[in-house]
């Protein structure tokens, strides 16, 4: 059974539909990148997936439970947030942070069990940050809080992986460590990946499916069936060339900003 079925789904807000008609599934083996231009729906997507955004249409199945329904696999889903704010002065460390990924999975005023201790320390060590875990989390690098949040969503540990453009807002060096963190995380914990990103280029390699969203449209499937010139140039307004380079193919896109809300 997918871990994740959407079956002609329409989401967006208040009867305001981003999207119409989404069918996809997630397999336990899959790697799946949703990008598109800013204000397309990605973010909409994500948050229908977890069950905070009921959809406006169609059926919706997380671990084999409607999406709208009540279901503790929810809780099985572990989401790095595109923004995670927190005050400079605020005493929490990389490991608070960390280890707060298994509150949802407890019982009120239950302690936290030793086998979360032991996870949150190997799950430090596995994005490579075991070495900071009592440095407060504010005054990490941006790539290190990003990498921290993707340690705290794997407690539990998760069925499926989703992230919103973990590496929005870090340097180039973070971005290439961050990026490795992901796709090793996939490979070695074999859990699904749900990964919205405005640069697909480097998951070309990894991702099994693709969602390209534009403007009250989407396109879904392989490789060779959305990373094309036609769909890309439609999608993003601009001429977009895919070009093959030591075996690799890249795409340059040129993002397109507009006034919408998504």
């Amino acid at each position: 059974m997918p871990e994740i079925v959407f079956d002609k789904v329409s989401i967006g807000y208040h009867g305001n539909v981003v999207a119409e008609d989404l069918t996809f599934t997630l397999e336990i083996d899959d790697f799946l990148v949703i990008f598109g231009p800013n204000g397309a729906g990605k973010t909409t997507l994500a948050k229908t997936i977890l069950g905070i955004l009921r959809p406006l249409k169609g059926e919706t199945y997380v671990f084999g439970c409607p999406i709208t329904g009540v279901c503790p696999h929810k809780k099985m889903i572990g989401y790095v947030p595109q923004i995670y704010n927190i005050d400079r002065g605020f005493p929490a460390t990389l490991y608070d942070v960390v280890i707060s990924g298994c509150y949802p999975l407890l019982k009120p005023l239950q302690e936290i069990p030793q086998m979360f201790k032991e996870q949150a320390m190997a799950n430090l060590k596995t994005v490579g940050l075991l070495d900071f875990k009592d440095t407060p989390f504010a005054h990490l690098s941006g790539g290190q809080q990003k990498r921290g949040l993707i340690a705290r969503a794997l407690m539990g540990p998760p069925k499926v992986l989703l992230l919103d453009e973990p590496t929005s807002g870090v340097d180039m060096a973070s971005e290439i460590q961050v990026n490795e963190v992901i796709v090793n995380t996939h490979k070695t914990a074999q859990i699904p990946v749900i990964l919205i990103t405005h640069d697909v280029n480097p998951y070309f390699k990894v991702a099994t499916k693709f969602i390209l969203m534009g403007y009250g449209t989407y396109f879904i499937g392989s490789f060779d069936e959305v990373i094309r010139p036609e769909v890309l140039s439609e999608v993003y307004q601009t001429k977009v060339d895919v070009v093959s380079k030591g075996g690799l193919r890249f795409i340059n896109v040129r993002d397109v900003h507009h006034d919408r809300n998504a």
